[in-house]
């Protein structure tokens, strides 16, 4: 179903990109046990540490990616949320974020919004387009995603790296990054000679055609998300943020201070990220990670809600 969104006229949205950090605290699907499902080699995940994120699935599953992940459609498409994380994902949906971005292929934020996404397929019910395609797609989801009722109110969901429900949508292995960022680069080089979009003016509302939109133009929060440095199509998407002709918003990385990340904070920063840590460092136990997340939580609440200053 094709639905026009809009930017409010003289309002800079508010964007939550949402990583698996959180799904990540009690046992949720991980990135190695991921690997694991797909391997059809003799090696293991923890022998090939040093390639790329993007590229370990493609040698894993012997470049059979999609094929693998399709095998694995019905155990991804599940509505099983720990209690904890259903309890901070309802409070975030509570705040009044314009946009969430996901590069997640699970459906743990549409389950917890509605638990009958999935199992009842009220996905159907959901589904929408922009005006910029006469369909949803199928690949290379940057006009499609799912409108999330909210009680009074709904907020669009986008699965930016694809979603497990299509398998062909997910995106892993440098030929599909390549391929994405391609269409990056071609939707934003069209999008930059509008005025309103350079502006920031405009009056009647900015007509939103991808997320793209949203990720520029917006203040974007990044929460449970790592940000390594193999995702070159959002490092891309947040230099070109930096430099964009346009009237964009800030970008928030918020995350512990870890040692380990200390030459990617300073890439962040060069890029004017401002990384917010909350004076956390190292967390290292399941009770440690819940009560940095449920701190940035609270922060949220304050600075989204009550327009209040992000503690920096």
């Amino acid at each position: 179903m094709h639905e026009t969104l809009y930017i409010q006229p003289h309002k800079r949205p508010k964007v939550l990109l949402l990583g698996n950090g959180m799904n990540r605290v009690y046992g949720g699907a991980s990135w190695a046990g991921l690997l694991e499902k797909i391997n059809r080699t003799k090696y293991r995940p923890k022998d090939i540490k040093g390639i790329p994120f993007p590229l370990q699935a493609v040698l894993l599953s012997h470049d059979h990616v999609g094929s693998s992940l399709k095998e694995l459609k019905a155990e991804l498409t599940q509505c099983d949320i720990h209690p904890w994380l259903e309890g901070v994902l309802d409070r975030l949906l509570a705040l009044p974020f314009d946009c969430i971005l996901t590069p997640n292929f699970t459906y743990e934020v549409e389950c917890a919004a509605d638990p009958d996404f999935l199992t009842k397929n009220r996905w159907k019910r959901y589904q929408r387009h922009t005006a910029a395609v006469k369909l949803s797609e199928q690949r290379f989801m940057l006009h499609t995603y799912y409108d999330l009722p909210l009680g009074e109110r709904s907020v669009p969901l986008f699965h930016i790296h694809g979603e497990a429900r299509k398998p062909k949508s997910v995106i892993l292995g440098h030929y599909y990054y390549g391929s994405l960022l391609f269409r990056y680069d071609q939707y934003l080089t069209r999008r930059a000679p509008n005025e309103q979009y350079r502006t920031g003016k405009h009056p009647e509302g900015f007509p939103v055609m991808s997320w793209l939109d949203y990720f520029i133009l917006g203040d974007v929060y990044s929460l449970g998300f790592g940000f390594d440095t193999s995702e070159f199509d959002l490092w891309w998407l947040l230099c070109r943020k930096k430099y964009e002709e346009a009237a964009h918003g800030s970008f928030y990385f918020l995350e512990p201070d870890r040692k380990s990340a200390e030459t990617k904070i300073a890439l962040m920063k060069a890029y004017h990220a401002r990384h917010v840590s909350f004076g956390v460092k190292e967390p290292k136990t399941t009770e440690e990670y819940k009560a940095f997340y449920e701190t940035a939580l609270e922060a949220l609440e304050s600075h989204i809600k009550l327009k209040e200053g992000m503690p920096l």
